[in-house]
């Protein structure tokens, strides 16, 4: 009878870079893809340009020092309109979180609101704050704020009923029980909450900046590109805002493992 083998658990660095170059298999095949549909003329290439023409003039972009501008002004408004939603949705979603009754209260309102999409408040953001950024900060801040909320909820409904009476019987307050057990068991799930965020924001932060097509930032760049009669210049654009969404959503991932490596859902993948 053989004695069964052992496989030996993979190391950390290994377990890092397979999801990263099976992750670049899919890039490369998506851009391969690209590629041959617009070799055969799947569409005309004024409106389908190839991978490697856009990947070209991408590359040119980020040497151009008033395109850089531009995603930095993008970026400055999307990260005031997170900061505040998460400063509002926080404080509010573990309120919600902790008493049952203000939950049952406000379930029906919130749940209401969540579906409005943030582009269909244009029209109102405009007229309270003008073609500024303003009204691009204001819209990110309704489209950021609801799953900071929801996840700051979920959060705290998960918390341990147990670890907060034993924390009680040990003669915490029902604040203190809150700040020291409540919130760093609930935090992983707000900082999901917020990392969910990122994405969204980013994309309504260009859309926002497209739809009033003046001020600065990505969106309003691409308006005018798009008049020049060449689109190669707007699908560029759009190639190194996704890579800009997942750069911030990856940085935000290892801050965030980082941060919170001592819970065990982190453990467990640790593991």
């Amino acid at each position: 009878m053989s004695t069964p083998t052992l496989r030996r658990p993979a190391s950390p660095a290994a377990s890092r870079i397979v999801p990263a170059l099976k992750g670049l298999v899919g890039f490369a095949a998506a851009l391969a893809v690209w590629q041959a549909l617009a070799g055969i003329g799947f569409v005309r290439p004024e409106y389908f340009p190839s991978a490697t023409t856009v990947l070209g003039d991408a590359i040119s972009l980020l040497g151009q020092p008033g395109f850089t501008l531009q995603v930095l002004a993008t970026l400055s408004e999307m990260l005031l309109g997170l900061l505040i939603a998460t400063v509002v949705a926080v404080p509010l979603g573990i309120l919600l979180g902790r008493f049952p009754v203000a939950y049952r209260m406000s379930s029906l309102l919130v749940e209401a609101m969540r579906p409005i999409p943030a582009l269909a408040l244009t029209p109102v953001a405009i007229l309270l704050f003008g073609l500024s950024g303003a009204t691009t900060i204001s819209l990110v801040v309704w489209t950021s704020l609801w799953p900071v909320l929801i996840n700051s909820v979920y959060g705290m409904h998960s918390v341990d009923r147990v670890a907060l009476d034993t924390a009680r019987s040990f003669g915490l307050s029902r604040w203190s029980a809150l700040y020291r057990v409540a919130l760093p068991s609930a935090a992983p799930f707000i900082a999901t909450g917020v990392r969910i965020a990122i994405g969204i924001a980013l994309a309504v932060a260009v859309a926002t900046e497209m739809i009033t097509g003046s001020g600065s930032g990505v969106g309003a760049w691409i308006v005018q590109a798009s008049s020049g009669g060449s689109l190669v210049p707007v699908y560029a654009a759009a190639v190194l805002v996704g890579l800009l969404g997942y750069l911030l959503n990856f940085l935000f991932e290892r801050i965030e493992r980082r941060l919170f490596r001592w819970h065990l859902s982190y453990r467990k993948e640790a593991s």
